[in-house]
């Protein structure tokens, strides 16, 4: 009989990093799709134009995270944008400086709609990774450029058709995971918070509620998403079901967060339990029975806390023009990254017209990969396992094709499974996925050139060129500031003073109003989106980020209490005050950075109303614009061990 483990070997083995988690689903499309439109070009024109249609099949990158309505119309744009690229970059070839300008235009243009758009996927480098292949190859006429671009097309279609047709078998299953995935983390914040007690949250309780707080915002961007297609109709059964369960959830956080005050109620035992089969519930596509109101559950009563409904109907969304004018708000991080990027391209562009390398491509490529196609992280961590990846896949394809060359059939093959698997990975997974695209995109290039100069000349060219690219975009990142501080400013005091808006309407008329608490729930998205866009623009870590969280915490936590709380006004006296205090909040915020010196000179004295609850939040958001974010120390709080962060299961 095998003996078990004692305690300190199981623990230990619980310690180690998991494997990559494989998202079968996704890496099933993506195999489907790169294989009908490679193979069937193949068939019928040769494999040097099935490779043209391989490209295309990169549109898979995009939009695995967003509602179905929204990724068909957005990938259905970028489509056309993965076209018009390539033709323009086709008409350049040859002619070094047209190719500086057009790369660099598609690279800011790509960036600017993937990532104002908020289209999930790696911004916009596989745009300019198409783009690039059709720059540096050999010049051709209009029409054979119009073929080409055509063959890209159609893989593109290839990819968005398989991207899309689950909206046919289970149209609601992207809000649905990100319900389930909010329900997780909220349940493992609310155990942490039950065996913690009151007190600050620190470690990994800190942690959780960050976690916890960040997936129930993307549940409602999710959900939020949905909506362009309720214009006719309005929300159907499923939507209506997750919109009542996110608002219950929503009461759920505020209470385990309430519970870490000295005054605050113990987590009730069953409620993690609940919320974790709950998710398994609405992960699996069934809609979770309602949860008691007020009747009691085993060892406690059950997770609700919503008293009001979400504001009916919603708070107005935006339309198409109001997205477009984002990129000119003082608050948008947006367009520095963009310039960022398009610096980084025409660099590699000028580079690689200049210097006598083998697939100029490459080196621009390079350039953008290493400022963005990864998860949000520095530019430094993307581009050293962007390297070590590179390395191992070279040196994979070179061992495995040293005195082989693959034909036409294998390297479909070969090339549709490499796609398929990096496809399905996560994409925190960033060292294994460059690992296995390296061998697929040498396959795709030395089928484009009909095996000249063969594979293992590839393979070495590819890492020097690689190599120079992410160099050259690692030296944008030294030359060029990444987010201005003013546009972070912007971003923090347009969410106070929306905040301060929506909460002064509550104060006075006694309910919450759509339009008002819809902008704020607006700005305090696009603070979001800068609390995460700023690290992933560092070249060193700094404190920007931890400086916005609190502030974020602490205006998140004002806006559920003006959803949830009970209808209730305070008096004409009472209202004017906390409106005066709250109209000064907001303009200290524009100040300086929450911490500085300068938003706290500009901070009024506390001025809080008579309701505890209120007065607390209040108090709350002062101390977060007034506190300076602890120091960063140790090398957990720099980020852990990276091998780990890139292993571990998502």
């Amino acid at each position: 009989m095998t003996p078990r483990p004692d305690g300190t070997l199981r623990r230990a083995l619980r310690r180690l990093p998991r494997p990559p988690s494989l998202d079968r689903g996704r890496a099933v499309r993506a195999l489907l799709a790169f294989a009908l439109a490679f193979g069937s070009v193949t068939a019928v024109a040769g494999v040097e134009y099935g490779a043209f249609a391989a490209m295309g099949c990169y549109l898979d990158a995009y939009g695995n995270r967003d509602p179905y309505p929204r990724r068909a119309t957005l990938t259905a744009l970028l489509t056309g944008g993965f076209v018009l690229s390539f033709f323009a970059a086709s008409l350049a070839a040859g002619h070094t400086w047209a190719m500086v300008a057009v790369l660099s235009l598609v690279a800011v243009a790509a960036t600017l709609f993937v990532d104002t758009l908020d289209l999930s996927g790696p911004g916009g480098y596989f745009v300019v990774l198409v783009a690039a292949l059709g720059a540096f190859l050999p010049p051709a006429d209009p029409a054979e450029a119009a073929v080409r671009s055509g063959l890209v097309g159609l893989g593109a279609a290839c990819a968005w058709l398989f991207g899309t047709i689950g909206t046919l078998t289970s149209p609601h299953r992207p809000e649905q995971r990100a319900a389930s995935t909010a329900l997780k983390d909220v349940a493992a914040f609310a155990r942490a918070a039950a065996g913690a007690g009151p007190g600050p949250p620190d470690g990994p309780l800190a942690d959780a509620r960050q976690r916890a707080c960040a997936s129930l915002h993307r549940a409602w961007t999710a959900l939020d998403e949905t909506r362009p297609g309720w214009r006719r109709r309005g929300p159907d059964a499923p939507r209506l079901a997750l919109h009542t369960l996110l608002t219950r959830l929503e009461g759920v956080l505020e209470v385990v967060e309430d519970s870490l005050c000295e005054d605050g109620a113990p987590v009730p035992g069953p409620w993690p339990r609940l919320l974790l089969d709950t998710a398994g519930q609405v992960r699996a596509g069934r809609v979770p029975a309602p949860w008691p109101g007020t009747a009691a559950a085993p060892g406690g009563p059950a997770p609700c806390a919503a008293t009001a409904p979400w504001p009916a109907p919603l708070p107005p969304r935006r339309r198409p023009g109001d997205e477009v004018r984002r990129l000119y708000a003082p608050s948008s991080p947006f367009p520095a990254v963009a310039l960022r990027v398009g610096l980084a391209v025409a660099g590699g562009t000028t580079i690689a017209a200049l210097v006598p390398v083998l697939h100029p491509a490459w080196v621009a490529v390079g350039a953008a990969a290493a400022l963005q196609g990864g998860p949000w992280r520095r530019p430094t961590w993307r581009s050293g396992w962007r390297l070590a990846g590179t390395v191992v896949g070279v040196g994979l394809t070179a061992a495995a094709f040293h005195s082989y060359e693959p034909g036409v059939w294998v390297t479909v093959t070969l090339a549709s499974a490499g796609h398929a698997l990096y496809r399905g990975l996560p994409r925190s997974s960033l060292f294994v996925r460059t690992m296995l695209s390296t061998p697929v995109a040498l396959l795709i290039a030395d089928a484009a050139t009909l095996g000249r100069p063969g594979l293992g000349d590839l393979a070495t060219y590819r890492l020097l060129d690689v190599s120079l690219g992410l160099a050259l975009g690692m030296a944008t990142t030294l030359l060029v500031r990444g987010i201005p501080v003013r546009r972070v400013r912007a971003a923090v005091q347009g969410a106070v003073a929306a905040t301060a808006a929506a909460l002064l309407d509550r104060l006075r008329t006694g309910s919450a109003d759509p339009r008002s608490l819809g902008k704020a729930w607006e700005a305090l998205a696009a603070l979001w989106t800068m609390y995460a866009a700023v690290p992933a623009e560092e070249i060193r870590t700094t404190r920007t980020a931890a400086q916005l969280w609190p502030t974020l915490l602490a205006l998140r936590r004002l806006l559920a209490w003006n959803l949830l709380a009970p209808p209730g006004r305070l008096g004409p006296g009472e209202a004017d005050r906390t409106g005066a205090y709250l109209d000064a909040l907001s303009t200290a915020a524009g100040a300086g950075l929450p911490g500085s010196p300068e938003i706290r000179a500009a901070l009024p004295s506390p001025s809080l109303p008579g309701h505890p609850d209120l007065a607390r939040r209040l108090a709350d958001l002062h101390r977060a614009l007034a506190s300076s974010p602890p120091a960063l120390t140790g090398r957990r709080r720099r980020g852990g061990h990276l091998w780990r962060r890139v292993l571990r299961r998502r």
